[in-house]
């Protein structure tokens, strides 16, 4: 069996547009050779739900940097967010550091719907539904260096981390989308005899876990931010780059991957 992971902002969504209509070929190439296509995103699953429904998916997604997961069943459901989740837990933990690095950092539950739309270029229905969170809190942080290590340091002591994404310096518990993607390949592992084997796509630091988890990983070309560091899983063969960026490099890879006979 065989399971695909992909990033959204970057990778399967353009950087820009948000559009994936440049993968539909390769959509729906694996729709009928029945390979499941995971979700995996700093997004919330209030913002995932329409994507995934746009493209045509209906599986289990990786939500807000992996600090989730939904859709395995009901013990994956998203905690009540009124009650104590890991988000107010979070937002808590905020409000009580030094005012001199509290300062340094301000997230999507500081922003308004209209800063949120800004700052992510979202049209205002869908910045609302990112201000929809239950597990991590994308933002800012404008301090020094040293601040910014003071700031992980304090979090880390409470039980979160901070991982910058494409856009974002997101604050979360101390999970991630590799950790994630491995409760789900467990998840189908039960059902089948054969081995499940992944494929992983992502252009930003907090996809390299998960794509140095994967069997194969994808590194897909985004000119938006550096590129990702050479790792010895690439030096190995395991992990391959795109030339072009976003779904454009997206189609690419997995066609590539299907010609090979790896999907």
């Amino acid at each position: 069996m065989r399971l695909v992971f992909t990033d959204l902002d970057g990778t399967l969504l353009d950087h820009d547009s948000y559009s994936f209509e440049a993968a539909r070929p390769a959509l729906d190439l694996l729709e009928a050779r029945g390979i499941p296509v995971i979700l995996a995103s700093s997004k919330t699953e209030a913002e995932m739900r329409p994507i995934a429904e746009a493209i045509g998916i209906s599986y289990s997604m990786i939500v807000e940097n992996g600090a989730g997961v939904v859709g395995l069943g009901k013990d994956a459901a998203p905690p009540d967010r009124h009650s104590s989740s890991p988000y107010n837990h979070l937002k808590s933990l905020l409000r009580e550091l030094p005012k001199e690095l509290g300062a340094c950092f301000e997230g999507f539950g500081d922003w308004d719907v209209a800063r949120v739309s800004e700052e992510t270029g979202l049209p205002l229905p869908a910045a609302e539904l990112a201000r929809q969170r239950h597990f991590s809190e994308p933002g800012r942080f404008t301090g020094t260096e040293a601040q910014k290590q003071a700031f992980i340091a304090l979090l880390d002591a409470q039980g979160f981390t901070a991982v910058q994404g494409g856009r974002f310096f997101t604050l979360m518990p101390k999970t991630s989308k590799a950790e994630r993607m491995a409760e789900v390949v467990a998840h189908y592992q039960r059902s089948v005899e054969e081995p499940v084997r992944t494929v992983a796509l992502g252009d930003a630091p907090n996809d390299l876990a998960m794509l140095e988890a994967a069997d194969c990983g994808i590194i897909i070309a985004n000119p938006a931010h550096k590129a990702l560091p050479v790792t010895e899983r690439e030096r190995q063969g395991a992990i391959l780059r795109s030339e072009q960026s976003g779904p454009q490099g997206w189609n690419i890879m997995i066609h590539q991957l299907v010609a090979t006979g790896f999907l």
